[in-house]
């Protein structure tokens, strides 16, 4: 894994943009995992500018999305679809055929799970995976475990996470998440991991220590040939 450190969160973000920029220029359909929350939103806001000087510039991308929570009501604000959709997906025009993700709806989220692992085998790997870093150091919904699981799954949630200031504002108690698994996120071709964020520098300095390890998820990125891990200095 590749660390470059930023002086900000706008440079972090630029730094994110021009690589996916180059990728998406070298293969236009590639497959792009959108994660959700704030710290790809410079990203992706740098996307939507492309978009706007260059409007075929994304018009074969495909997209998978990284996660969902299970239990949420329809339409609600703080679902993973509801946000990819305003941060990106509707701003650079990406249409229903181009995108696979988790039904925040289901009623059988592991068959979900699994309904979302045979999209992969068929049409992937991921060209590029999108990941915010835990406060625990957890990567999707991969949490802290003695034991990670490689295919797309239901997780529950650790108490480090639900206590997050995200969580807390939902209002609904949240247990559990569907989440791609490790071995979609480490068989992806690029993965870029965006540090950035209030309460990262504890699983930032635990990564830095560049120890394998099951309770830091993120850590297993040590390990992937084409990781880069890109640091807003000022939270950390």
């Amino acid at each position: 894994m590749k660390i470059h450190i930023y002086p900000d969160y706008k440079a972090m973000s630029q730094k994110a943009a021009d690589l996916v920029h180059l990728e998406i220029g070298k293969k236009p359909n590639l497959l792009f995992c959108v994660a959700s929350g704030g710290s790809p939103a410079g990203l992706y806001e740098l996307m939507h500018q492309k978009h706007q000087k260059n409007p075929e510039f994304f018009n074969k991308i495909r997209m998978i999305k990284l996660d969902e929570w299970v239990g949420l009501p329809a339409g609600s604000e703080f679902s993973s679809e509801f946000d990819v959709q305003h941060k990106l997906l509707q701003k650079i025009e990406v249409t229903a055929s181009r995108y696979t993700a988790f039904d925040d709806q289901t009623s059988d989220p592991k068959a979900e799970c699994e309904r979302i692992q045979a999209e992969l085998k068929k049409s992937g790997p991921i060209d590029i995976c999108i990941l915010g870093i835990g406060q625990n150091g957890h990567i999707a919904l991969n949490e802290p475990n003695s034991k990670l699981q490689l295919d797309c799954h239901v997780a529950a949630l650790s108490e480090r996470t639900l206590s997050s200031g995200m969580i807390e504002k939902v209002g609904i108690p949240l247990k559990e998440g569907m989440t791609m698994g490790l071995g979609a996120i480490m068989a992806s071709k690029m993965v870029i991991l965006l540090v950035t964020g209030k309460g990262k520098k504890e699983a930032f300095d635990q990564l830095m220590k560049r120890e394998i390890n099951p309770e830091l998820p993120a850590s297993m990125l040590w390990t992937h040939p084409n990781a880069y891990a890109i640091v807003d200095e000022t939270s950390v």
